[in-house]
């Protein structure tokens, strides 16, 4: 809960006293009262705007407001054993529903970038004319995809920028991805990032690596935006990816929605989806390079590095990141947060370039699980991803294993609400560390600095089991 939704919260409790059990009715008193609660719920729809995580909030003022205006000039409240029992209960289940909602779903805030530049945003729209679109059941001819991209800028320039441009679509659609109900995804709306749209790109002479982020499998390109804001503020471009049909929702400049394609969860589909998604990273990074699909993007591709590219995903964006490591050479370092190793097998001897898999705790459990069932019981995805992880225990690879972290954690949901967190699970922590990790790595790497960062971090966290090997 947000401090002036605390206050709130509290105003209504200390109001339902007096006008449920000691005098009812419009008198100086009351009217006082029922002003100040008003005042506050104003304060909190302009501060933060209507949402349905107040609702029970606005059903207490709603009752206060009854007891003010119903029977006008009567003051009595009853005086009955069995009416103070019911209003007493009612008013402890009031009191538990206005704290236990907006704390299970927060209207959370992400962490203010550390480093010493603004971040810009834009969302670019680009069309492959070499690729007919034969996966998606859309309108589009050729494959076509959208990119938010994220830039050191000028501070003071932009305006703030909204999680997502289309919230209203995004949120529906999201909600049906990840089996959420709608109304728990309205408020998302709401929330702040760091990143200013539009915003002038840094006006210098210096250059920064090229990152491109892939999503995973149905969510968004912005679904980590509490790291990517993080290293765009240290000097890096990224360039995050929306896999058209495999994202929860893609939208066109001219309107055109596409939404998610459900897939077969089996390791023959996912190893030949992951192909498409490589042709789809390349294209990008091709574009990126070329530089002429918008002349909006000419002012950002002049502060790219582009000997220095690396690549990082959540999930499948992971393993598409690992693919692309050791296929396309313009990739020199790469990041894999907790995406099973799909596609074409690794290397005997690895990568052969900086490589770091990131696992969740639970994760790690369920694979470990899987593979100690009989054949023919068991979730054979999850033993795959086990034994493919094996399989990239190779020289200059980096592996860690983050405590209290599942699959989201690696994502902006993990801050959607606690109850789809690992027990005791300290998000702003996690974050903190992943994005340590993640800014050590590709600092060591792309930039060659702080090349020592990696083992402190091992050496202040034993408990993530960063190994080198």
């Amino acid at each position: 809960m947000t401090n002036l939704e605390i206050i709130f919260v509290i105003l209504l409790l200390l109001s339902s006293i007096p006008l449920f059990f000691i005098q009812r009715g419009f008198t100086k008193f009351n009217a006082a009262i029922l002003l100040a609660d008003y005042v506050f719920l104003l304060a909190t729809v302009i501060a933060i705007g209507a949402n349905w995580r107040m609702i029970p909030a606005y059903i207490v003022i709603l009752l206060l407001t009854l007891q003010v205006l119903i029977k006008f000039g009567s003051t009595n409240v009853s005086k009955h054993w069995g009416a103070k029992l019911a209003k007493g209960a009612g008013l402890v289940v009031a009191v538990v529903a206005m704290i236990a909602v907006p704390t299970l779903f927060p209207l959370f805030s992400f962490p203010k970038p550390t480093g010493e530049y603004a971040v810009g945003t834009q969302a670019f729209h680009l069309v492959d004319p070499t690729r007919k679109e034969l996966v998606v059941p859309n309108s589009r001819v050729n494959r076509e995809l959208m990119v938010q991209v994220y830039y050191p800028a000028e501070k003071g320039t932009g305006t703030p920028a909204p999680y997502h441009e289309n919230i209203d679509a995004f949120t529906k659609q999201f909600s049906a991805t990840q089996e959420f109900p709608y109304i728990a995804t309205t408020h998302l709306g709401l929330i702040k990032t760091h990143s200013y749209t539009n915003a002038v790109p840094l006006q210098t002479s210096a250059k920064f690596p090229l990152l491109l982020f892939a999503h995973g499998m149905s969510l968004y390109s912005q679904q980590n935006t509490f790291q990517l804001e993080e290293l765009a503020s240290h000097g890096y471009v990224i360039v995050a990816i929306n896999f058209t049909g495999s994202a929860a929702i893609t939208v066109f400049p001219d309107g055109d929605q596409v939404d998610f394609t459900p897939i077969e969860n089996t390791i023959t589909f996912l190893n030949n989806l992951i192909l498409l998604w490589e042709q789809d990273a390349s294209f990008v990074l091709d574009e990126v390079i070329r530089a002429d699909f918008d002349d909006k993007f000419k002012p950002i591709a002049k502060l790219i590095d582009y000997d220095h590219i690396g690549m990082l995903g959540h999930s499948f964006g992971g393993a598409t990141s690992a693919q692309m490591l050791v296929k396309d050479d313009r990739i020199k370092a790469a990041i894999d947060m907790d995406g099973g190793l799909y596609g074409a097998p690794m290397p005997k001897d690895g990568p052969g370039k900086p490589f770091m898999l990131m696992n969740a705790e639970a994760s790690i459990r369920f694979m470990k699980e899987a593979y100690s069932q009989e054949p023919g019981n068991r979730d054979e995805l999850f033993v795959e991803s086990y034994l493919r992880n094996k399989t990239i225990e190779k020289t200059g690879v980096y592996t860690a294993v983050i405590p209290k972290t599942n699959h989201g954690s690696f994502t902006d949901l993990a801050a959607v609400s606690p109850l789809i967190n690992e027990a005791g699970a300290d998000v702003d922590a996690i974050y903190r560390l992943i994005n340590d990790m993640a800014l050590g790595f590709f600092d060591k790497n792309l930039k060659g600095i702080n090349i020592n960062k990696m083992d402190q971090i091992q050496k202040n966290n034993p408990e993530i089991h960063l190994t080198r090997y």
